[in-house]
């Protein structure tokens, strides 16, 4: 349903939080696996605490609706804040010495991230029109990337010289601020009801997106994957940190222009021309990590990858964010439920084929090619 009551001030507020927040998250984000490797934890223990840490957002996401009714989306925010706090301080100065609290931090995580991306994605939601979907989202996801062009790489500088005490400290306070634009914001009262009847109505009425949703995911994070792999490689959190930033710039400029065309052109033809490139390039990602691993590959496999996946992502979020407005949070929480489980999947593969990595970015590539031939028009 279009929100009669969309200003542009609204839609700026939650523009300049979610640049405030990405600033935060790039200079930690990529950082805290190689912080729990350099810990002493074993690679298929980081996917542990990765597979707990997305397991519980599907969960969450439902506890974030209901608290929703009662404080409304920008008090979720806030309580976001809170648990942002925690996770970081248990995560830097009490998991070494209470080995236990590696199963309950990340379940903090989890919680904290639903609560961050559900009322975000309904707020947006609310204050973004049908018309125009293509050109937000390509600012949601452009605009933050001004700031964050160099986080990566000077986070990368921060834990080398001054530890990650002092990184995460920091993201902390950047968290902080990321909260002043939306003191303000409009849209943001709730009065969700979820019953079995309304969430089997919802899931009849968007079962087509289950498949693609799992797919569609396992692309995105096993950019997680690619990172750690480099990590590993090359044993740099500075290189690390330069491929985080050669990620930000390369994609900047290039989302804008993704998103006009989007507004203009056939969305599903845009998604098929992405999903033929994310697959031919995770496959040549495949083949550099797997038989030339090399600094300057990985700059360019990283740009490449970056590119495709834009092409694709822009155009299909924004059929999916369309689709939303009819069933506005539940859409929303029951998406998570396929996410989870196309996350889980790739987490579960990285375990098993934990010596030899690469095939997870060979997988990744072939299963892309479900989309070429779905028909996107069954999703609007």
């Amino acid at each position: 349903m279009e929100n009669k009551d969309i200003t542009t001030g609204n839609f700026n507020r939650i523009l300049a939080m979610v640049t405030l927040n990405n600033f935060a998250i790039s200079f930690v984000f990529i950082f805290v696996p190689i912080y729990l490797l350099k810990l002493g934890y074993s690679f298929p223990m980081v996917m542990v605490w990765m597979i707990i840490h997305y397991s519980v957002i599907a969960i969450a996401s439902f506890l974030a609706i209901r608290i929703s009714n009662n404080i409304g989306l920008v008090g979720l925010l806030f309580i976001r804040f809170a648990l942002v706090f925690s996770y970081f301080i248990l995560l830097l100065f009490c998991l070494k010495s209470t080995p236990n609290l590696f199963y309950i931090i990340p379940i903090i995580g989890g919680i904290e991230t639903a609560f961050y991306f559900m009322p975000l994605n309904i707020l947006m939601i609310r204050n973004t029109s049908s018309r125009n979907m293509g050109v937000s989202m390509s600012k949601l996801s452009a605009f933050p990337k001004i700031l964050t062009i160099m986080s990566p790489l000077i986070g990368a500088l921060i834990v080398t010289y001054f530890g990650f005490p002092t990184l995460f400290g920091f993201a902390m306070f950047l968290f902080l601020i990321a909260m002043i634009p939306v003191f303000s914001l409009h849209s943001e009262k709730t009065d969700f009801k979820f019953t079995i009847k309304r969430i089997k109505e919802t899931y009849q009425n968007n079962k087509q997106y289950f498949l693609p949703e799992i797919i569609d995911n396992l692309a995105e994070d096993a950019m997680i994957l690619w990172s750690v792999f480099i990590y590993l490689t090359l044993m740099s959190e500075l290189q690390v940190g330069i491929i985080g930033t050669i990620t930000a710039i390369a994609s900047m400029f290039f989302v804008l222009t993704i998103g006009k065309l989007t507004d203009k052109w056939n969305k599903h033809t845009l998604i098929k021309i992405g999903a033929m490139f994310v697959t031919l390039v995770w496959i040549i990602n495949f083949m550099i990590a797997q038989f030339i691993p090399n600094q300057w590959l990985f700059y360019v496999a990283t740009i490449a990858i970056t590119l495709s996946l834009k092409v694709f992502l822009v155009p299909y979020s924004s059929i999916l964010f369309n689709k939303a407005r009819k069933d506005d949070a539940e859409f929303i929480v029951l998406r998570e439920i396929p996410t989870a489980l196309g996350r889980l999947f790739l987490f579960l593969l990285a375990i098993l084929f934990y010596n030899n990595l690469p095939i997870l970015f060979l997988l990744v590539g072939l299963l892309f090619v479900y989309f070429w031939f779905l028909d996107t028009r069954k999703l609007e």
